[in-house]
């Protein structure tokens, strides 16, 4: 069975998570249960992020499929939408692959007639793929910026490139399951 690759941004028969603290209000439904983490980071005396983190896997043609969604609440600071912001957190998704020991990393960003997310929030869509030991990793990424509440909302799905119809089919259902 191949490993799938987990990214987290910056850093049963049906599952359904709903964040219900201040922070990270929102529905969406995944595959499988969820296992949720959640954490704060003290980015500087004034400034904190609270991370709140989804992940299910599910197995198919005896390939492991992870979903994994993740908001970042933050405090003391605003999120702005500008394009160094977007920037920024692209190459600290590449970096955090790279660190994670994934090779040949590749970005595309997704055009917005082949997105899969038609919503009013501020996003990018966007694939990565790489090679984690020999094993060749696809990725399917949407983040949204939720300006009214100040928080950062990744949906990620992957695994290995042999099941890729099966990854983009996951993270195609995962999206549109989503709302505020």
């Amino acid at each position: 069975m191949y490993k799938a690759l987990l990214f987290t941004a910056s850093l049963l028969v049906s599952g359904v998570a709903v964040a219900n603290d201040s922070a990270c209000q929102f529905d969406i439904k995944f595959s499988s249960l969820p296992k949720v983490n959640s954490q704060t980071v003290n980015a500087s005396p004034t400034v904190k992020v609270d991370i709140k983190q989804y992940l299910a896997t599910k197995v198919v043609k005896r390939t492991k499929i992870a979903s994994n969604v993740v908001c970042q609440h933050l405090t003391g600071h605003a999120y702005t939408g500008s394009e160094q912001e977007w920037a920024g957190f692209i190459d600290n998704g590449i970096k955090g692959l790279l660190q994670s020991g994934v090779t040949d990393v590749q970005f595309t960003k997704v055009g917005t007639n082949e997105a899969v997310y038609n919503g009013e929030l501020a996003n990018i869509e966007y694939i990565f793929t790489g090679d984690n030991g020999g094993n060749k990793q696809v990725i399917h990424n949407l983040a949204l910026l939720d300006k009214k509440n100040n928080q950062v909302i990744t949906i990620s799905v992957s695994g290995n490139e042999r099941v890729s119809d099966e990854i983009k089919s996951e993270y195609t259902k995962l999206v549109n399951s989503f709302s505020l």
